[in-house]
């Protein structure tokens, strides 16, 4: 099921994609790429996280940015829909939450509409392991891609957007990109080369 929607009263829908990228790999640009195909907005804003409850980043947001800015060039660099780098969460001091996130946005941008992108894995734990999660199970709205080995709630929040087409999903994450690192591997897969080698000239995730 994929689903394109206009401008709710007026306001203009922007897409959070949130996360650590630390650092940015290949399956993060395939998941902008199914919001551009997939789903009516204005902006896609990629947002680095500062430090989590559930997560220790270590490496510097700046690095993290570059990173970023080094994918987004590469691959939407002339993409009709604006993809775009926000650093708002690592402007905030303390813990990195959603709710905090949503709240902040929705207070300077008040004339957007904002969902937040997550994989379907997260709807099982957005109502319970969140902070103010059941708040945010009612009152977010949630741009959520399917993962096909991963099986959807029967329950879902009210404001929610299935994106499940045109997706080639790759199984690879950050983590075992940092592993491939430790270990000296070169020609890691899912990582440009321009990144490669900026870990490389920055000593990064020795």
């Amino acid at each position: 099921m994929s689903t394109t929607i206009r401008r709710a009263h007026g306001k203009k829908n922007i897409v959070i994609y949130g996360g650590s990228f630390n650092p940015p790999h290949i399956g993060h640009a395939i998941a902008v790429e199914a919001v551009l195909r997939n789903f009516k907005c204005v902006e896609i804003w990629v947002m680095p996280s500062s430090e989590r409850k559930d997560k220790r980043i270590g490496t510097l947001g700046k690095h993290r940015v570059k990173m970023l800015n080094i994918l987004i060039k590469e691959f939407f660099g002339h993409s009709e829909i604006p993809v775009k780098i926000s650093t708002l969460e690592l402007e905030r001091p303390g813990l990195t939450t959603t709710y905090d996130t949503k709240t902040e946005l929705e207070k300077r941008y008040p004339k957007n509409k904002f969902y937040f992108l997550i994989g379907s894995e997260l709807l099982w734990d957005i109502r319970y392991d969140w902070v103010k999660g059941n708040e945010l199970w009612n009152n977010a709205n949630f741009l959520a891609i399917r993962k096909p080995e991963t099986k959807v709630p029967d329950k879902l929040p009210p404001n929610i957007k299935l994106v499940d087409k045109d997706i080639v999903w790759v199984n690879i994450s950050s983590t075992i990109i940092r592993n491939f690192i430790k270990k000296g591997y070169s020609g890691i897969p899912y990582l440009l080369p321009k990144i490669a080698s900026y870990i490389k000239k920055n000593g990064l995730f020795k």
